[in-house]
């Protein structure tokens, strides 16, 4: 079995980590308070809802294109294709 090995430090040491980890807890407070810093779960939550809105709109592409694109040459149908998707691609930032 593996012994841990616990090093030593002295109280001088101890309280200097201690003031500099207080001190960079206070920087984050304070750059939070400032809106510098974001909550990394709602970012994640906003992420994944925009996600799933373009991932609908692409989806649904073929429902809403079908019989839109039936008969029309290769040309005309990817203007058609083209203009469908930056639509969907512009959906994320108005969305968001």
């Amino acid at each position: 079995m593996a012994r841990l090995r616990i090093s030593k430090i002295t109280k001088d040491e101890a309280d200097r980590r201690k003031a500099v980890a207080l001190a960079e807890l206070r920087e984050l407070e304070v750059r939070q308070k400032r809106g510098e810093l974001l909550d990394a779960a709602e970012v994640q939550k906003q992420w994944a809802a925009g996600l799933a809105a373009l991932r609908d709109r692409l989806l649904s592409l073929p429902d809403r294109l079908g019989a839109v694109l039936a008969g029309r040459g290769e040309v005309e149908a990817r203007a058609v294709l083209r203009e469908a998707l930056e639509e969907a691609l512009r959906s994320i930032h108005a969305d968001g």
